[in-house]
């Protein structure tokens, strides 16, 4: 999140961050995003069932209007209930994830973990649609990375949040500047192991 609002400070990104929600109250991005001057909210998810928490949610966007839902670390997963309130003409829904793989390869939260204990020689991002499925929807974009033969999981991952922070943003730009673009599924990169 910070990186896609320092993309829209450097006129990088060409967009308008409306809102962040967190379910968190707790969570540091409600401060930084407040430290960028935009609105910032906890919607507590404790003692609400998901639709009941997912209806606080669509209300709050609502309020303010958002042409897409970006989802920078949100780990709860949405429903259909959510996402038929972002529903796109074209059929897709309006809500942009990254996930730390090339999917379809590690979907789910432990995505560089368990890339890293599989062993893979190149690894990747993955900026894609949400869909009903977990790490599923239209991929937008995927961005490689190699694994080096010294590194921990702890390089890894820095060098994978390294390429999340220059291809969220970028892929955010491609659709203000064109619209929703779709990777042709034939495209889809394999992980290679050791």
């Amino acid at each position: 999140m910070e990186a896609i609002l320092q993309a829209i400070r450097d006129d990088e990104l060409a967009a308008t961050v409306e809102i962040v929600l967190s379910n968190n109250p707790q969570a540091p991005a409600l401060e930084i995003a407040r430290s960028f001057g935009v609105k910032a909210e906890a919607v507590d998810s404790k003692g609400l069932t998901r639709q009941q928490h997912e209806e606080n949610l669509v209300e709050r966007l609502a309020n303010h209007s958002v042409d897409y839902v970006v989802m920078a670390g949100y780990m709860r997963i949405l429903t259909p209930f959510f996402l038929k309130h972002f529903q796109d003409p074209a059929g897709y829904y309006r809500v942009v994830n990254i996930h730390p793989s090339l999917l379809p390869a590690f979907p789910g939260k432990s995505a560089y973990e368990e890339a890293f204990e599989h062993g893979v020689r190149v690894s990747g991002i993955t900026v894609h649609l949400v869909d009903c499925q977990v790490d599923h929807g239209p991929i937008l974009a995927q961005e490689p990375f190699p694994r080096l033969d010294n590194d921990s999981l702890d390089s890894f991952k820095s060098r994978g949040l390294a390429v999340e922070h220059q291809l969220y943003p970028a892929v955010l730009q491609n659709i203000s500047q064109n619209g929703i673009r779709l990777l042709p599924q034939a495209t889809h990169q394999k992980v290679a192991s050791k």
